[in-house]
């Protein structure tokens, strides 16, 4: 019995060192990170590695009454959760037709060749569920998974193989061994792979710091009235210092003529996708032998994003990297994120010299506003819990995402429901919380039901009105002390829904306050700017009201509910 347990943790221990090396792989890493991008050649690869590891399971399997006690259901089960039907399917019946072939004679062949079918079904039906619910697979998941598999191949042994009474001797000696075993090594070994997403999150997250780290070099190019050719030259220089790309094309409307110094052009299929997305980012990987760019795109992926003022294209951003890349999916919401950042700085430029839509612009110029360190140090967090805590580290991800997003579609809306306002300032808050931990207690008391008549999510806000005022609570209010405190409150009224914010600060100076109430901003814009756009939306008798004292501050803003909002319309 002894000897069935450790022939067992031997063979898996193979199989997690195996793995281990695969992961290293950049097509490996590609491929289970990218589900949803790679193509039909790509996925029977996949199928045809993890067929390799039930036919490796099987080979290194030790004999045991006639049978097989192999790890086999590590590679057809793991292929299904990891990669999906075609994965799956494709790795169990590699797997299932070497097993019959394998030992044809063996009384347990045909059992063990469903059973390996019924495996990687298993495994593609699961993934399918946890892909619909958004969810990822846990350690308890996957024991149970594999344990129930394991015990459906023991019910084929016993229904298939014959005679009757050999089958049942043969599951009285294997059942347990490869039950336990194998569902803990399933654990271990989907645990190898899983960095590989881990790791995908952090790519992600380091793609955004670069964006913005281009993007705060590049404004003062962007932002020029009349840019020339240098200005496109300096701007694909910056681009790709800092994103170790082998080319860097700004291309005109026409699609045919560079505006800055390269050597690169833009696959034709690549100038199509990214016409059609209207905004989106695109990538071409397969290129037609014909195509004039074939030459360097049989070494490069080429990502590709329109840069806009309003709904209209000014020109288009191409970056050539190489195939080896580590995520398409991270890549092309770099190039989309940096061809935003790019075309809403462009369209502020451009306001500026529209005298006639100052206001308009000036809004803009709010709603576009990144703070750079507060995403820097968001980063830090992260990459802090990402050691200790990834479970933890992938919420805050999710929730930067959000704040990020928000951030950069400000522009599309002027007014919004105050539900999705509130998303935003609570995944500004969950970062600052996760950032000062014990320091900072966040209490939000506001009904966003949409559903609730007259209630909050029923109520439209000036896009991010309330951010700046929650920000400036925990900055300059709460943690001014040892521990914070800062509370968001909503109240309904029969004409405007009003919104408090408080803190617990040492409250603003008097000097502070007599600068708000003159309207001098002396170098402090956000109480100032959120005051200005609220008494101009909604008249100059509700603009901001503070209180404030020794004890905190408070913050009240009231919106309107039936206020015309005529000329933002």
């Amino acid at each position: 019995m002894y000897s069935l347990y450790s022939s067992l943790v031997i063979n898996i221990s193979l199989l997690v060192l195996i793995a281990t090396l695969l992961t290293k792989m950049t097509f490996v890493k590609q491929v289970l990170s990218e589900e949803h991008t790679y193509q039909t050649m790509d996925q029977l690869t996949l199928a045809l590695i993890f067929g390799c590891f039930c036919i490796f399971s099987t080979c290194t399997g030790v004999k045991v009454n006639g049978a097989i006690q192999n790890t086999r259901v590590l590679g057809a089960l793991a292929a299904g959760l990891l990669g999906g039907p075609l994965v799956g399917m494709g790795a169990a019946a590699i797997g299932a037709v070497h097993r019959f072939f394998y030992d044809p004679a063996g009384f347990t062949s045909l059992a063990c060749t469903v059973s390996t079918l019924f495996e990687g079904a298993l495994g593609s039906v699961m993934w399918l569920i946890f892909k619909r619910r958004n969810r990822k697979q846990n350690p308890l998941s996957l024991f149970l998974i594999t344990a129930f598999a394991e015990c459906f191949q023991m019910i084929f042994i016993l229904l298939i193989a014959k005679p009757f009474s050999d089958a049942l001797a043969l599951v009285k000696v294997i059942a347990v061994p490869m039950i336990a075993v194998n569902s803990l090594g399933m654990i271990l070994f989907f645990s190898v792979f899983d960095e590989v997403f881990t790791s995908q999150d952090l790519l992600a997250a380091n793609k955004i710091r670069l964006a913005l780290t281009i993007a705060e070099e590049c404004i003062p190019y962007i932002q020029k009235s009349a840019k020339v050719r240098e200005d496109y030259n300096a701007m694909a220089a910056i681009i790709q210092k800092y994103s170790n790309c082998r080319g860097v094309l700004f291309l005109e409307t026409d699609g045919e003529t560079a505006l800055n110094d390269t050597k690169f052009v833009i696959p034709k299929a690549l100038l199509e996708e990214i016409r059609l997305l209207n905004g989106g980012a695109g990538f071409s990987r397969v290129v037609d032998k014909k195509d004039a760019n074939y030459r360097y795109l049989k070494r490069y992926i080429a990502f590709g994003a329109p840069l806009t003022q309003g709904e209209n294209v000014w020109a288009y951003l191409v970056i050539f990297l190489s195939r080896q890349v580590l995520s398409i999916q991270a890549e092309m919401d770099f190039v989309k994120g940096l061809a935003k950042f790019f075309s809403t700085n462009f369209e502020l430029a451009q306001v500026e010299k529209q005298k006639k839509l100052r206001q308009r612009a000036e809004y803009q110029a709010l709603q576009s506003q990144i703070n750079p360190h507060f995403l820097f140090n968001s980063l830090n967090t992260i990459s802090f819990f990402c050691r200790e805590k990834p479970e933890r580290a992938r919420e805050l991800l999710l929730a930067l995402s959000v704040y990020f997003r928000n951030t950069l579609e400000a522009t599309e809306a002027y007014m919004i429901p105050l539900q999705k306002e509130v998303e935003h300032v609570k995944a500004y808050l969950e970062l600052e919380q996760a950032r000062f931990e014990e320091r900072l207690t966040v209490t939000i008391n506001i009904d966003i039901s949409s559903g609730q008549e007259g209630g909050a999510g029923e109520v439209l806000v000036p896009t991010l009105i309330l951010q700046p005022i929650v920000e400036n609570a925990v900055k300059h209010g709460a943690m001014k002390q040892e521990h914070g405190v800062v509370t968001i409150t909503g109240m309904q009224y029969e004409d405007r829904y009003s919104v408090t914010v408080t803190d617990n600060g040492p409250g603003l100076s008097e000097q502070a306050m007599k600068d708000f109430k003159l309207k001098c901003k002396n170098g402090k814009y956000g109480l100032q700017n959120v005051d200005s756009r609220m008494r101009s939306i909604y008249g100059e008798k509700n603009g901001l009201f503070i209180k404030t004292g020794k004890n905190g501050t408070s913050v009240t803003m009231n919106f309107l509910r039936d206020y015309e909002l005529n000329k933002y319309r």
